[in-house]
């Protein structure tokens, strides 16, 4: 098969769209958004509503965009890891963007109703989590970290509840210790929490 390369507008294109999203992610991460319509976005860019506009459609497309993007970042953080510690390597992390948490927030509250253009990608984001935690304590149980009665599928919800909670929490009260907290929490549910492999992960991407 002969390889094909993307060239010409089509490919500057995609990179100004994905410039443009990465500014974006950098501008939410410490300010958030706050509700703001996609010309108060672009404003806070420099850039024209007009330009905007045209690589994302609708806020709602763009705030997915964004998120899609802090997921890809995350997992690029965390190559390599279980996805126990992936999490709290995120966790950690998560500290440092309390705009990008506010904007993720907001946004599933407002998934929340059914007619929300966000709806299904909320949905589909919960479902993949899910799925990766239900593996990760499968595999715990298979190398004897946890019981064998652990229930994967009610503890990977309850979980991803529980850690939402602590965000918001946490973005009331910032010297609250989301992680040290949902560390704690993986010892009441009687999985073993991979510190020692998360904090050499952030050890890593400090040096």
């Amino acid at each position: 098969m002969v390889a094909t390369y993307e060239r010409g507008p089509y490919a500057k294109g995609r990179e100004r769209r994905e410039a443009i999203l990465k500014a974006t992610l950098d501008v939410f991460s410490q300010s958030g958004y706050r509700g703001a319509s996609l010309r108060a976005i672009a404003r806070e860019l420099d850039i024209s509503p007009a330009l905007l506009q045209h690589y994302f459609s609708t806020r709602e497309e763009l705030l997915m965009d964004v998120v899609a993007a802090w997921d890809d970042e995350n997992d690029r953080r965390s190559e390599g890891l279980t996805f126990l510690a992936h999490w709290l390597v995120n966790i950690k992390h998560n500290t440092e963007i309390p705009g990008l948490i506010r904007l993720y927030t907001a946004l599933a509250i407002e998934a929340t109703d059914p007619d929300h253009a966000a709806r299904d990608y909320i949905k589909r984001r919960y479902d993949n989590l899910t799925s990766q935690i239900v593996d990760d304590i499968k595999r715990q149980k298979s190398v004897g970290l946890c019981p064998e009665d652990v229930a994967p599928e009610r503890v990977a919800r309850l979980l991803i509840a529980a850690c939402e909670g602590l965000q918001i929490r946490w973005l009331h009260t910032p010297d609250f210790d989301m992680y040290e907290e949902f560390v704690g929490l993986l010892r009441d549910f009687r999985l073993t929490p991979p510190v020692e492999e998360a904090e050499l992960a952030l050890s890593r991407a400090v040096v």
